[in-house]
């Protein structure tokens, strides 16, 4: 990517490394390295939306680091960015929301693509962890807020009566980035 950047003057990836650089960190349990690319990324692509399994596995190095709160923050980041995430990493069963998806990174099906190496790099702790927190009233209750609101712009129409609710929907993710900084 570096090399890409010095040639073209800019990052072209539209295959997605920049996400996929973040699962050879948790595969490999290199926290201190993940971190470091975290830091890099973050500054680099600021306004980046991420990926399901980047923010996973972020969430992860973060919290065997001990950087629990900004864990905690890229864990809900992830909550909302894939509903069936966390159950899934949990084993739980996944109730199907009938929510419309903006994009294919929202849908069960997408995590089909998890490698079996991440979900084999996540240990009972880290389950553990991410159980506490799904299950914990704050969890509940962004999860529950963000259903309702997606459920009903499912069922407006006209941009005048769907713009309140992006505006909250929006409200939901500056309020969760508030909590992480």
């Amino acid at each position: 990517m570096q090399k890409e950047r010095r040639k073209f003057g800019c990052y072209d990836d539209g295959y997605g490394r920049r996400y996929i650089i973040f699962w050879f960190y948790l595969v490999l349990g290199d926290c201190k390295g993940g971190n470091a690319y975290l830091r890099w990324f973050e500054k680099t692509f600021e306004d980046d939306i991420g990926e399901p399994i980047q923010k996973l596995c972020a969430a992860i190095l973060l919290h065997r680091s001990g950087k629990e709160r900004k864990a905690k923050c890229y864990l809900a980041d992830l909550m909302l960015s894939n509903l069936y995430a966390i159950p899934k990493v949990l084993g739980r069963g996944v109730e199907h929301y009938k929510i419309g998806c903006s994009s294919n990174f929202e849908q069960a099906e997408y995590l089909e693509e998890m490698p079996s190496e991440v979900l084999a790099a996540i240990t009972d702790q880290d389950q553990e962890w991410m159980g506490e927190l799904y299950d914990s009233l704050e969890f509940r209750r962004y999860r529950k807020k963000y259903i309702e609101i997606r459920t009903a712009l499912d069922r407006t129409e006209g941009v005048e009566k769907r713009r309140p609710l992006v505006r909250q929907l929006g409200s939901i993710l500056e309020d969760l980035k508030n909590d992480c900084s």
